[in-house]
């Protein structure tokens, strides 16, 4: 698998990259300054980029926000030992696809990478209170308020939607109204970003969905 590896530590990186290519994996990065990591992207094509900013700019989060407008586009794997503002948030939405401890053992990373590379969305060696996940906008739809919400992050019409549960357009109108309220948006084009913020939807459903909504 062809993978770069980017850290401020130069020393980590270094003994990092000797280890993956050892287990058979093509390291073809290795840096410590992430802007040589986004200008070079594009060129080399990783397919997984495992990656540790904790300071400066840009932060893990930009970098993984640019290398989502990659084609092909490679998963990410933040591999840290503080997670920054923003981190979790950046997982639910899937542009950081794998989050893993710096304290786990070599062989967890070296599965992240292939389970991330597969298409999972991985967390290792993090206590579940450490995970900010927006869980009170979760919480506090109803079951058919999630699902006339995935409706309109998927574009549909109002009618479309009445037909599809079975429903009035004006019980539509009026889930669609409280989904509004608890998202704390105003008007059905801001719903897919603030589904995504808070780990309704992820950042694969947002980028096909958008343009569409009206």
């Amino acid at each position: 698998m062809r993978l770069a590896v980017c850290d401020e530590q130069w020393l980590f990186v270094s003994v990092l990259a000797a280890a993956l290519t050892q287990h058979g994996h093509q390291t073809v990065l290795t840096t410590d300054e992430p802007s040589v990591l986004l200008d070079q992207a594009a060129d080399i094509r990783p397919e997984v980029c495992v990656l540790d900013i904790t300071t400066g700019s840009p932060s893990a989060v930009e970098v993984a926000e640019h290398l989502a407008e990659l084609e092909p586009r490679p998963a990410v794997v933040l591999l840290t030992d503080s997670c920054q503002e923003g981190v979790w948030e950046a997982h639910e939405r899937g542009f950081l696809q794998g989050v893993v401890n710096k304290s786990c053992a070599f062989p967890v990373l070296m599965a992240t990478i292939d389970r991330v590379a597969a298409g999972e969305r991985v967390s290792e060696g993090w206590q579940q209170a450490e995970r900010r996940v927006h869980r009170g906008v979760v919480d506090a739809l109803t079951s058919r308020e999630l699902e006339v919400l995935r409706l309109v992050v998927q574009g549909h019409s109002t009618q479309l939607m009445a037909d599809q549960l079975g429903v009035s357009r004006h019980t539509i109108r009026t889930h669609v109204q409280q989904v509004l309220r608890k998202l704390g948006v105003h008007g059905r084009g801001k719903v897919a970003r603030a589904a995504a913020a808070a780990g309704l939807v992820d950042v694969a459903t947002l980028s096909s969905t958008e343009g569409t909504q009206g």
